[in-house]
């Protein structure tokens, strides 16, 4: 690049130097003339202070707390007061009346829906059995005679105990056999939920 009047003159950089060596100047020794007597730091003294500083600082949070703290036991104790006050009993008492007779009025119903289902059915079968005479044989149709008159036995067997009765007889049945009655139940809970469905639908 050529140097113009217009661009400034471009500086240029030194020739680096042949090395140098240069010689450290020795350092001057500085001795103190007279020494100083420093006396060494007593711990016993230093741990006391600290120690007093401590317990200060202990006691202060202490004289908060302590307020504090005897609100707090005694919110708990008046809470435990009131709590071991109430009657639970007498507050459990009606509760498990209610739903003893929810229980039971809800299973009068069932049985009630289950007696006429049942008789419903021994008279479908019974009705079908003149069919089945006609069809395959008086044999058959004598067979679902039997079956309706013992599906209409078990339906006014059904139809004349008490909810309680039936209660006692279900628990002594599943003493005995206690597979069995889970088969059954689960037969039986089919059974019912299909009667409400159907009987909802109507509705």
């Amino acid at each position: 690049m050529v140097d113009t009047p217009e661009t400034p003159p471009v500086k240029r950089g030194r020739k680096p130097a042949a090395d140098k060596t240069t010689k450290a100047k020795p350092a001057k020794s500085v001795m103190a003339s007279d020494p100083v007597a420093v006396e060494p730091i007593k711990p016993a003294a230093t741990s006391a202070a600290a120690g007093e500083t401590s317990n200060g600082v202990d006691s202060k949070w202490s004289a908060q707390i302590a307020p504090i703290k005897a609100q707090a036991e005694k919110a708990a104790k008046t809470a435990k007061d009131k709590i071991n006050s109430v009657d639970w009993k007498a507050h459990v008492d009606p509760l498990k009346d209610q739903a003893g007779k929810t229980a039971k009025s809800a299973a009068i119903v069932a049985k009630d829906k289950t007696g006429t289902a049942m008789q419903s059915l021994a008279k479908l079968i019974s009705d079908t059995a003149g069919t089945v005479d006609a069809k395959l044989g008086p044999q058959y149709g004598d067979y679902a005679r039997q079956a309706a008159e013992q599906v209409a036995g078990a339906g006014s067997a059904l139809e004349s105990k008490d909810v309680d009765q039936l209660m006692d007889e279900a628990r002594d049945f599943v003493r005995k056999s206690p597979a069995v009655a889970i088969g059954a139940a689960a037969v039986v809970g089919y059974v019912l939920m299909r009667l409400a469905k159907g009987s909802d639908d109507k509705a």
